[in-house]
This record gives structure tokens, C-alpha cells and sequence, in this order.
């Protein structure tokens, strides 16, 4: 069984339905996942949520949770996963969500719209450059 290993990123006012829709339609075709988020509240939230959910639903899967904390707690959400990694500045907790994925699934608050100041779009740039798979939701 082949590890697939999901990075996310997203912006601070959630998910939409669709994208949650979208997001486990990529759960479906993989059978042992590592994913890892950013723990901030909004979007990273919500898909933490999502995956505990899908997580449940779907106990033939492999399914580890890993989390990468900024070391500024002001946006944190605080989730408990299956393993924390050690607290970053949040570009560098970027980088290494990157370095830790094969593929990103990223949900911007516009994905027609590159924002040159947005976390988001910042971390989607460094995994063009790493040449991952990214599911731009």
C-alpha cells in the first residue's frame, strides 16, 4: 500500500462545501494517507475536521494526521492529530508542510486570483517550485 502524503493550505475563512466535496473525492482514491495542515483556525480547521471525519467513516483506510504549528499562537487552532510536529514561524512551518507533501491541495479564497501578500498563495508558489501535484480548489 502505497503512502500518498497530502499537504494543505488554505485561507482563514474556511472551506466551502465544494471544496470539502472536492477534498474527499482525492481521499477516495488513495488508501494510505498521511495529511498535514497548518493548525490555524479556518480553512486548516476545517479540513482537520474533514479528515478526522473521513477518517472514521472510512476505517479500511490508512489515515495519520500530522500537524505543523506556527509558533505564533495567535491564529492556532490548537487540533489534536496523530503526530505534532515542532512549532515554526509560519513561512518556515510552509516550507516544511512542502517538504513533508507529494502533492498540496490548496483552497485561496480566490483561486483566479493570485494575492502576492497571502500565506496561501506563498506556500502554492514554494510547491511549484518543489514541482508537487497541487489540487488548486
Amino acid at each position: 500500500m502505497e503512502l500518498v502524503k497530502i499537504g494543505f493550505t488554505g485561507n482563514r475563512n474556511g472551506l466551502t462545501p465544494n471544496q470539502e466535496e472536492e477534498i474527499k473525492l482525492i481521499f477516495d482514491k488513495y488508501d494510505n494517507i498521511t495529511v498535514s495542515h497548518g493548525d490555524c483556525v479556518g480553512s486548516d480547521t476545517d479540513f482537520h475536521n474533514l479528515c478526522m471525519a473521513y477518517k472514521n467513516a472510512h476505517i479500511n483506510k490508512n489515515i495519520t494526521i500530522c500537524i505543523f504549528p506556527p509558533n505564533d499562537p495567535k491564529l492556532r487552532a490548537f487540533n489534536t492529530g496523530d503526530v505534532l510536529m515542532k512549532e515554526e514561524p509560519y513561512l518556515k512551518r510552509n516550507v516544511n508542510i512542502i517538504k513533508n507533501s507529494s502533492m498540496l491541495i490548496a483552497c485561496p479564497i480566490d483561486k483566479n486570483r493570485e494575492d502576492l501578500r497571502s500565506g496561501t498563495w506563498s506556500t502554492i508558489r514554494k510547491a511549484r517550485k518543489h514541482n508537487l501535484l497541487i489540487h488548486l480548489l
